[in-house]
Formats: structure tokens, sequence, C-alpha cells
């Protein structure tokens, strides 16, 4: 959990990038979608559902019941974060109203929101999400909510150097995609757009003194670049913090297509002419 939290944390961080644009049109809904997206029948929308949840960590702030932890416990100094009992919190909400927050950045009450990458989860296509927010009713509401984030030191730190809530992040995120390295790579940027951006920034420029730009992917090649999503084992070194963990811990989930998808567009990207 404080690995995926770190990374939420820094979601916002490239000081390059503090200006956001007026533009508050939320993203157009892809018509990609993950291996999976076919499916035909409730059963199949919800084991989709499930393994969207692994791919994109909810389980890993939420709770593998989504009853919701405090994904902070491990750097108190940051403040005291928890990540909301989903099943009590998705009871008070229409799907309309979800897929608003998640395209946008707002709850349903208009208050700012913090910590969660919706300005990833915002490219989502309608199939991928509404099997997603499928799987996460299947839980019957239950347990207590947690109370509100309090934001410490470090938190305060983050925010002076240009940390953003979620609805500036989002627009971020709209106005500044990856690059579009055409028609063969569009699903691989998909897939890394709801995912890699997260951690990698926007434009998978990465974020100084935390993840490096994913051009780094030009000094690996394809079979070194899967291993590292399905192990989480480097070029160089086999312990890469922070990124060996998400390796092992949830790339590893990604389908073997899609592993291949994603490898394609960030070697295109790298190889691109700069």
């Amino acid at each position: 959990m404080r690995v995926t939290m770190l990374l939420l944390a820094l979601a916002g961080l490239s000081a390059c990038d503090r200006n956001i644009s007026k533009n508050e049109e939320p993203a157009k809904p892809a018509a990609l979608t993950y291996e999976g997206g076919d499916y035909r029948d409730d059963a199949a929308k919800l084991a989709h559902g499930k393994r969207l949840a692994e791919v994109l960590d909810c389980t890993g702030c939420h709770g593998e019941n989504l009853q919701g932890e405090n994904v902070t416990r491990d750097d108190p100094g940051y403040g005291d974060m928890n990540a909301p009992n989903l099943t009590l919190l998705l009871a008070k909400y229409s799907d309309d109203e979800f897929e608003h927050f998640i395209r946008q950045g707002v709850p349903r009450d208009g208050r700012e929101f913090w910590f969660m990458p919706v300005e990833s989860f915002q490219f989502l296509s309608n199939v991928d999400l509404a099997a997603l927010l499928a799987y996460l009713r299947s839980f019957k509401p239950a347990g207590t909510q947690l109370p509100p984030i309090k934001k410490g030191r470090g938190f305060e730190e983050d925010f002076k150097r240009g940390f953003l809530d979620a609805k500036r992040q989002a627009v971020r995120y709209r106005d500044h995609p990856p690059a579009d390295m055409g028609s063969q790579h569009e699903w691989g940027r998909y897939l890394v757009q709801t995912t890699c951006t997260a951690c990698h920034n926007n434009a998978l420029q990465g974020y100084p003194g935390f993840s490096p730009d994913l051009d780094i992917a030009g000094a690996y090649s394809e079979g070194e670049l899967t291993r590292l999503l399905t192990t989480g084992e480097g070029k160089t070194k086999k312990d890469l913090g922070m990124m060996s963990e998400m390796g092992r811990d949830i790339f590893v989930k990604f389908t073997p297509a899609e592993r291949r998808a994603i490898v394609g567009y960030v070697k295109a990207r790298a190889d691109r002419p700069q």
C-alpha cells in the first residue's frame, strides 16, 4: 500500500506542468478496451471488471474487500490518508455520478479530491469502465467508513511544489497526452495511458527525482521490457524499487497480448525522432 500511495501522491509534481488550461471538457471515452472487453454476459463482465480492479490497483489502496485502508501508515509524516470504504461509498453514487467522477475528478458533493489517479482512469473506455463499476458494485455494503484524510507536512511540501487536486490533474492530462505513434500502436497507447501515466506523468516524461522519462525504454530490448513487466527485474539490476514491485504485483496481470502492445508502444515512442 505504501508503494501505491507514493505513486499517487507524486502524480502531480512536475513544475513545468503547473499551468492548467481552461479546457473543462471530459475525456472522450476510447473505443479500445483491455482484453476481455468483448464480454457477452454478466459473469464475463464481472470477471473483466475484477481483473481491471487488480491491474488498476483499486484493491491495493481500498483492500481486497474494498472496505478501505490507511495507505500512509508506513509514512505518518505525510499525513493520515485513508482510502475510503467503497462498499459504502458506491451505494451513494448513481452510475452517471460515478462516471462523472472518473472522467472529471469531481465527487458528487463537489469537494476537492486527492490521491486517486482519475487523471489516468478518465481515459478508460465505456466498456471497461462499466465492467469495473459492475465488479465494484458486486460487493455488499459492509464495515464502517474511514475518517477523512488529514494533510501532514509531507503533503504540504508536495502541494508547494505543484501537487494538484484531481480535477486540475485530469485537465492537464487531457491537454497533454502521450505521443500518438500511429494506428499500429493505438491499443498500446491506450493501455499505457490508463496505467503507466499515473507514475510517469501525463506524456510519460517522468517526474524529476521520482520516475524516469519512458524514453529509457530505448535502452531495453523487447524481451527485457517484457521481463520487467512480468518479474520486475531490470536490465542492469534486478531490484528497481517501486517499479520492480509494480511489475511483480500489478503488471504481471496484463495478458501477454497487452504486454506486447505496451512494449511495442513504449519502444516506438522511445525511438521517435526527437
